[in-house]
């Protein structure tokens, strides 16, 4: 009984509520602006006729706009589909973490506020194009959006002819963006979230409906001329957005502002009137029978289609990567990035470690509170999949794939090994206190050498995990080296033999280190079949995957999320210990968070590469080119040297956190050119032999 009361006081609420478009008020604003424009042009007939032609509003299609408009109020009211705004609950977030508790307030003026008012409808409206275009061109949400397209005529409550999940999806986006926005305005502008309202509505978006906005669904025909329609979205220019003309398709996505469709190339400016016809058209412009006759079709329909979309996009993926694997290649621009990203991750883990107190007295301890070097590392195995993905698409067989994977590791593990022995006794010998657990762990020869050649340090199946001296960064070689061997045997061995080796691999490697494959393996996925994401589409859908993922990795980032994460981690592991039992895979989801995000940007940014003239490299390239080249040497020997440093630097030293530095790197840099940087010559010494062994191996074969 009272669901009941609560839907029925819903529904004779929103006709006076000032945030919903078809208020009374608004429609009153609405039929005033319409008896001027039909006196101003002199229409046949009588006025009411006009306004309201019974051809639209006895239409079967305006008879769903009202069924879906209660079944929204009843979804509403049993909080199903709920739309998840919460756009303050970020800015405060975002205010907490920049601000601290010491933070004062500025001071809220009217301008200000009228500022903050501002920013937040840009920034909403910016989200709305975006989350209108993805609804539109990513095929698993256009059924849902298709609801809304399907009216074959538009009166104002056509507004509210949506699928219940749209919202939510839109919701979400917005509070992401606007919640960034209204953070960035509390710190800098004024000092609570406020906006300018009028009658509990925002004062921007109250203009925008009082001035007509209820004309964009309707039948008559409002443009605002060429000039204001690159700035603003006229009535006419969202009927034909609406339109099921081929030449209308896809066209003037923006909600307000016409500005985002002229940047992204969408925006449509007709010369003149326009004859429309509304609906669902196929790719040539034929309009569709109308898909959603009832009320449950409408609801439920959107699913099962939205379903087949993504099952015929997987199987068009598939399709795809194999019919075009051939012809992949690397182009000089996504590999430049490729090299920019991994010479930033290297620089940022060891900046990173740097900032422990035992090393820098704590001045840098930000970093450690922002934990960019665990985030570093979470990138690395994304670009790790990305390149190991290609490598074995060039090597074509398991021996090649096996000889380069050994020599690429080898050639800097070993000498790496022997210099940690090195660099230990050195720095145990002058300082002790240097080398504390658990930075440090002491092991005898045999098994150092043991566990760091055979690389199964974190390999926890059999054996627990140990840490090499103090060179912990090896971890992550340990699983990557896992990721190898698994990869290898996925994409070149077939039937039992594989079964039995994954099984094997598996039951050695562990929790730990099978805890991240997911977001390894997701680099794989970038080069393999990510096309299918943006070929056939034009740059804004990667310029919007490569530069949104971003973003929303930085909101996630700066908000509460990956410490939520790596609780709810620990709760589903209860009442084991979540360290004991993936050890550094503890902030397992956050980082697979960013390796989709950053999986997203690659894509995005691989799509752009093909446009990007191919040109002679300058001074700047060769240096990201040249630091990349050594980040497997600074990774892997940067903790050793830091701790050799530590104890044998005097900490009196003037610019002693420079000295730290610049000593840590050209020690490093110095390895990788001893030998990471002649990796080629070493594979051309031991290619003769290669090549009179390999017709003897048995499983050389093509990849799968």
């Amino acid at each position: 009984m009272e669901t009941l009361q609560a839907f029925f006081s819903a529904a004779l609420d929103a006709p006076f509520d000032l945030n919903v478009r078809y208020s009374i008020f608004y429609l009153i604003c609405t039929v005033l602006i319409a008896f001027g424009i039909w006196k101003y042009r002199g229409s046949p007939g009588s006025f009411v006729a006009w306004l309201l032609p019974k051809e639209v509003y006895r239409h079967r299609s305006n008879l769903l706009d009202i069924k879906l408009f209660f079944a929204s109020r009843l979804f509403s009211v049993l909080g199903v589909f709920g739309a998840v705004f919460f756009p303050t609950t970020v800015a405060y977030g975002l205010l907490a973490h920049f601000g601290g508790s010491d933070f004062a307030p500025p001071e809220t003026t009217w301008v200000r506020i009228a500022v903050v008012t501002l920013i937040v409808v840009v920034v909403s409206d910016f989200c709305k194009y975006w989350a209108h275009r993805a609804h539109h061109e990513w095929k698993a949400l256009w059924p849902f959006h298709a609801v809304h397209h399907s009216a074959d005529v538009l009166t104002p409550l056509t507004v509210q002819r949506v699928h219940p999940l749209e919202p939510m999806i839109n919701s979400l986006l917005m509070t992401l963006f606007v919640g960034i926005a209204q953070g960035l305005a509390l710190y800098f502008l004024v000092g609570d979230p406020s906006i300018l309202t009028i009658g509990g509505a925002n004062a921007a978006y109250f203009l925008f409906n009082t001035l007509g906005a209820n004309f964009r669904h309707s039948h008559i025909w409002i443009s605002y001329g060429r000039v204001m329609e690159h700035i603003l979205i006229s009535p006419a220019q969202h009927q034909i957005h609406h339109s099921v003309a081929v030449k209308h398709h896809d066209k003037n996505y923006g909600s307000i502002f016409a500005i985002w469709d002229w940047m992204f190339g969408t925006l449509y400016i007709p010369e003149s009137y326009e004859d429309l016809t509304f609906g669902v058209s196929d790719e040539k412009g034929q309009r569709r029978a109308q898909p959603y006759e009832t009320l449950g079709a409408a609801l439920f329909k959107p699913f099962v289609e939205s379903a087949q979309n993504v099952m015929g996009m997987l199987k068009k993926g598939r399709d795809a990567s194999h019919a075009a694997e051939k012809d992949m290649r690397m182009t000089p621009g996504f590999s430049l990035w490729l090299d920019a990203l991994r010479a930033g991750a290297a620089l940022t883990v060891l900046l990173g470690h740097m900032a422990h107190v035992r090393f820098t007295g704590g001045d840098y301890y930000f970093l450690r509170d922002w934990n960019v070097a665990s985030d570093a590392v979470a990138v690395f195995f994304v670009l790790s999949g990305v390149v190991i993905a290609y490598a074995a698409q060039r090597d074509g067989t398991l021996g090649r794939y096996a000889f380069n994977r050994i020599t690429r590791v080898m050639s800097v593990l070993i000498p790496a090994l022997m210099l940690t022995l090195i660099f230990d006794a050195m720095g145990t010998a002058t300082d002790m206190t240097a080398y504390q657990a658990p930075y440090y762990q002491e092991l005898s020869l045999g098994e150092f050498l043991w566990r760091g050649l055979t690389v199964t340090n974190l390999w926890t199946g059999t054996s627990d995990w140990v840490r090499l001296g103090t060179n912990g960064p090896i971890w992550s070689l340990s699983y990557e080296v896992a990721f190898y061997l698994i990869f290898g045997a996925v994409m070149f061995l077939n039937g039992a033999l594989r079964l039995a080796v994954l099984l094997t691999l598996v039951l050695l490697v562990g929790p730990p280190a099978l805890a991240l494959l997911p977001a390894w393996w997701i680099g794989v996925w970038v080069w393999r079949h990510a096309s299918v994401l943006t070929d056939g589409h034009g740059q804004g859908r990667a310029w919007f995957l490569a530069v949104g993922s971003i973003v929303a990795l930085v909101m996630m980032k700066v908000s509460s999320i990956p410490a939520d994460l790596e609780g709810f981690t620990a709760r589903m592991l209860a009442p084991y210990d979540h360290h004991a039992v993936l050890v550094y895979s503890n902030e397992v989801l956050w980082n697979t968070v960013i390796a989709l995000c950053l999986a997203l940007h690659l894509v995005g940014i691989r799509h752009l590469a093909r446009t990007w003239p191919e040109r002679q490299e300058k001074a700047f390239a060769k240096s990201i080119r040249w630091i990349a080249g050594g980040s497997f040497s600074l990774y892997l020997m940067h903790y050793p040297t830091l701790h050799l440093l530590d104890s044998t630097l005097p900490e009196t030293l003037p610019g002693y956190n420079l000295w730290l530095l610049m000593l840590t790197l050209s020690i490093c840099f110095a390895f990788a050119a001893l030998f990471e940087r002649p990796i080629k010559q070493y594979r051309t010494a031991l290619m003769n032999v290669w090549e009179k062994l390999a017709p003897h191996m048995p499983l050389l074969r093509r990849p799968v």
